[in-house]
């Protein structure tokens, strides 16, 4: 052989050798956090031995002895296998990303300690009784006997990734506070009235109020149907004199259009800057996601509509797209006979569902006697407040015409490459935070100038409070622990009392047939006005005096329509006596479900509820298309218009005709607004109404050819009509989807363009394309849009990229819990590289569900890996 090409293959060979090595290296990184789920592993801390059988998708069934050890374990077993999640999550609540993070995350950082979750944590653990602070300690204390062990790089690959970056930290233990801010989380994430407020101010400044009302538009009463109808609400509930106050289903009186401001609130917003907030937004992100997709489908069917004779709970809640999932799945399993924590009888304790890696319990699910779902009430439970800074002194504000010191809070953030922290002194009145201290609010501060007085006298300063209820000490997670342990719909609603926030839509259903509905939660009862805009926070005219009494908050049981339907809808009417929110969806989702349930003409099955919870129709288009028929069109655009007319309005991923209606319709509402507002204002991410107020609007002006909104304000000599738009808009989108598409109309498809990601939601973003292709999983095509039952929404600035799904799937079987059916989003693990990291992707997206197991023998029979936890 030749000298040089034995040379060349010794180089070959040794580069061979060494990507193997890097290979092997690799794996080894990877697979050294993956939990073992074999055989037999000593917990210190636990009285007796566990067992955990993970199923063949590796949900963990737990089987234990005592209550506290149940909980020990779940703590255990979901550091096992969501570690890095925990971590992540806590420090988001805590405000400490910027330890990991650096300056990209400070802002975010900034903001959450400016609200100071962690500090209404350490209230919230102080007001815990001992039973609740034992069952959060036995899991915080599984949660340690796992990471405390065992270095970083055993616990995820993502702390393996920070070290190579030369990022330092310690693993903490972990605290109660830590599950505790978890629920601040969830509140900041599902209640976003503050955002709405500022939002509303500008569009007050762009538009005006009459056509800011007209913008928002208003409920359907009569079309849409109501949680609660008024014919289900004690008299005492109703106000009197109110027309339609003992309505049909769907009857009741009106939602006046919104907002709602008094003279006095316009009066006080003067002087107040306006700038569309932004850049908060981030740090709820970062832990469900936020915006228009947010919301969720629950239904209950009683036993008079099913063939079993007893009652289907369905329930998918609409969360942001991720990776892993929200939700960890779970089964709790304690064969103790006599009442212990967490247990208030005898007898055995078996609860089945999903929860949040870091919280103990099962958040939604079923036990052996009753089964629960929710979906979010998001109700108006956030004020800002206009205070008057002391010009003199601006850790001061007026509160009845005199100055008040503010609370004065000093925080430290440690950013990673700084040496030094970034200090903050974060102030506080009477109502809450001062949250225009922060970066992104700061375009909300503001200056008057009394014109009947000299300066500097006459200087009015300004700034935002926020007053929530999330920043009070609460009771939720105790209302979580008594519902796992339910036994009857009044043992529900005496959990439910508790239940602090975030308001939930409550579903139940029981083994002996009955159904209900239940609303919980902290709802204020203001002085005066609705908390659509700030108020003025030097008077006491706009204080809460309270919050609705938990027996006058709207619930049904056994309603005689035989269902209960909720999907972010207005729980009830006007008709009631309290103010709930105008922050609401309208309604499109819970027709859809209440025309399947009426409509059936039989009696409904499991695999009726399978149907329809993957029912892609869009009822939105069934609306519009009639105004379409008329159009005076040409050439490509009255051939999509002619496919359009053909549609059966199912949102099928194969479909040439749902693609055609998702370019028109972005071109639709960009025809309309783009041109009167700004993007972040006709398009905005303020709530999980949003983008089915844009349907509703529409919807409104289409019965008014000459509304002002249809004319351009940009062809000033020309006066365009809807017919004009709704043309335009079908041009643009022929346009628009030939240039994405090809030419050829009839062989677009929707879920070419419309495509689920799921992102993990650190190193997922990273920019590095290997990073994320390791971390990250799609692009997959799926059907649906928003407000389709089936839920996969894109925002109107991004079309159609998938951000907002039905993040699980349950359906209960209360004639049969063994035959109840469930899918997570993704998978079990959060542990890329693992076989449980995205094993029900598949499934999911083709709306397909796993078994639960819930019967111990079909559990053992389908042979599940099994896991000793030993104390010794």
């Amino acid at each position: 052989m030749r000298k040089p090409l034995k040379i060349l293959i010794i180089t070959l060979g040794a580069l061979l050798l060494i990507v193997l090595l890097a290979g092997v290296a690799v794996l080894i990184t990877v697979h050294a956090s993956f939990p073992q789920t074999r055989g037999t592993l000593t917990a210190k801390g636990l009285n007796e031995p566990v067992e955990v059988l993970r199923d063949r998708l590796g949900v963990p069934h737990i089987r234990a002895r005592t209550m506290h050890d149940l909980y020990f374990a779940q703590g255990f077993v979901t550091a096992q296998d969501r570690f890095w999640q925990m971590e992540f999550w806590r420090r988001i609540g805590s405000g400490r990303l910027s330890e990991l993070f650096g300056k990209t995350t400070l802002g975010t950082d900034i903001y959450l300690r400016t609200v100071g979750f962690r500090r209404v944590a350490d209230q919230d653990y102080a007001a815990l009784g001992q039973e609740a602070r034992d069952v959060f300690q036995a899991y915080a204390d599984g949660v340690n006997a796992y990471i405390l062990n065992r270095p970083a790089r055993k616990l995820s690959l993502e702390f393996a990734l920070l070290k190579l970056q030369g990022v330092k930290f310690e693993i903490e233990p972990w605290m109660i506070q830590n599950s505790l801010t978890w629920l601040k989380l969830m509140s900041q994430d599902l209640g976003g009235n503050m955002r709405r407020e500022m939002y509303t101010i500008d569009l007050i400044h762009k538009l005006g109020l009459s056509l800011t009302r007209d913008f928002f538009g208003s409920y359907r009463a009569g079309e849409m149907p109501f949680i609660v109808p008024d014919s289900e609400l004690r008299q005492s509930l109703l106000k009197r004199g109110v027309p339609g106050a003992a309505g049909a289903e769907r009857g009741g009186t009106p939602s006046p259009a919104y907002p709602a401001p008094t003279a006095e609130q316009l009066a006080a917003l003067s002087g107040v800057s306006t700038r569309l907030v932004g850049g908060f937004d981030l740090g709820s992100a970062l832990a469900l996601g936020t915006g228009a997709g947010i919301g969720s489908n629950n239904w209950v069917i009683g036993g008079s509509r099913t063939l079993s004779g007893k009652p289907l709970l369905a329930n998918d809640p609409h969360l942001g797209i991720q990776m892993p999932s929200i939700w960890n799945e779970v089964d709790l399993y304690c064969s103790a006979q006599d009442a212990q924590m967490g247990k208030r009888a005898g007898g055995t304790f078996h609860v089945r569902g999903f929860t949040f890696a870091g919280t103990p319990g099962v958040v939604v699910g079923h036990n052996d006697r009753i089964a629960w779902g929710v979906t979010n009430l998001n109700p108006d439970v956030q004020d800002l407040y206009i205070e008057r800074i002391n010009p003199e002194n601006p850790n001061q504000y007026e509160v009845n015409g005199r100055w008040v010191d503010m609370k004065i809070h000093r925080e430290e953030i440690r950013v990673h490459h700084q040496d030094d922290p970034v200090v903050l002194l974060a102030r506080e009145t009477r109502h809450g935070p001062l949250i225009t201290d922060q970066e992104s609010f700061a375009g909300y501060r503001g200056f008057a100038i009394n014109p009947h007085g000299e300066f500097p006298m006459n200087l009015e300063l300004k700034a935002l409070s926020l007053r929530w209820t999330a920043l009070q000490a609460n009771s939720t997670f105790l209302s979580v622990l008594r519902l796992n342990d339910s036994r009857n719909f009044t043992d529900f609603r005496e959990s439910l009392r508790l239940w602090d926030i975030p308001s939930q839509n409550f579903v139940y259903a029981d083994v002996d047939g009955n159904i209900g509905y239940q609303t919980p939660g902290l709802i204020p009862i203001r002085r005066k006005g609705d908390g659509s805009v700030p108020s003025p926070g030097w008077t006491d005219d706009y204080e809460w005096t309270g919050f609705i009494p938990f027996e006058d908050l709207p619930y049904s049981f056994n309603p005689a329509k035989g269902y209960v339907v909720t999907a972010n809808n207005p729980v009830a009417s006007d008709a009631y006596r309290y103010f709930l929110s105008r922050d609401f969806d309208n309604g499109y989702r819970a027709q859809r479900i209440v025309e399947m349930v009426e409509g059936a003409g039989r009696k409904l099955s499991l695999s009726d509820m399978q149907a329809m919870q993957g029912d892609i129709l869009n009822t939105s288009a069934r609306e519009i298309m009639p105004y379409l028929a008329g159009l005076q069109l040409k050439g490509a655009s009255a051939q999509a218009r002619d496919l359009l007319m053909k549609w059966d309005f199912k949102m099928r991923p194969e479909s040439a005709r749902a693609a055609v209606y998702a370019w028109f319709w972005q071109s639709l509402i960009e025809e309309i607004f783009k041109d009167k507002l700004s993007a972040a204002l006709w398009n905005p991410d303020t709530g999980l109404e949003s983008n089915s107020r844009l349907m509703n609007t529409v919807y409104l002006m289409l019965k008014t050819p000459t509304h002002p909104l249809w004319d351009r304000t940009s062809t000033l000599d020309v006066k365009e009509s809807r017919d004009d738009i709704l043309a335009r808009a079908i041009e643009t989108a022929v346009k628009r989807g030939s240039k994405a598409q090809g030419s050829d109309i009839r062989k677009w498809r929707w879920g070419r363009v419309h495509t689920a990601v799921f992102r993990n939601l650190t190193f997922g973003k990273s920019g590095i394309r290997l990073i994320e292709r390791i971390f990250n999983r799609g692009p997959f095509p799926v059907g649906g849009g928003f407000q389709q039952v089936y839920m996969a929404d894109w925002k109107p600035s991004a079309p159609f990229d998938v951000y907002a799904i039905s993040s699980m799937r349950q359906i209960i079987d209360l004639s049969d819990l063994s035959g109840s059916v469930v899918i997570n989003a993704t998978g079990q693990s959060g542990h890329t590289g693992n076989r449980h990291y995205d094993d029900m992707i598949d499934s999911w997206s083709k709306v397909r569900y796993h078994p639960t197991w819930w019967d111990e023998a079909a559990l053992v029979s389908s042979r599940p890996d099994r896991l000793v936890l030993s104390p010794h």
